[in-house]
């Protein structure tokens, strides 16, 4: 059998990774909430150059396209996402393997 294509969760194991990959997912929450919270960036004058760097930097930050709350709350999707799917590869391992436990004990 060939190592690279041998992989094993446990339900420990694929309980840990949901663990990790969710808590990820909640630390991306709160940097996204930081990051809502910023808003519009200012200190920039009020020459209209000025202007024009808070707007754009603003727009990077929050609600531009490409921007940092728009790009967080993408990885928070994929991040749940992967709690989900370890969540359920975690149960799919106990059902499978108490199905197969059922068929070769002796009734």
């Amino acid at each position: 059998m060939n190592p690279l294509f041998d992989l094993k969760i446990t339900p420990d194991a694929a309980r840990r990774c949901a663990d990790a990959a969710q808590r990820f997912a909640d630390d991306l929450v709160n940097l996204e909430d930081h990051v809502s919270l910023m808003g519009s960036l200012g200190g920039f004058g009020t020459l209209p150059s000025g202007l024009a760097l808070a707007r754009k930097y603003s727009e990077l930050a929050v609600g531009g396209p490409g921007s940092l709350s728009t790009l967080l709350q993408a990885h928070i999707a994929i991040a749940s996402s992967l709690a989900d799917t370890f969540t359920e590869m975690g149960r799919n391992y106990e059902s499978t393997d108490s199905e197969a436990a059922q068929r070769i004990t002796p009734k």
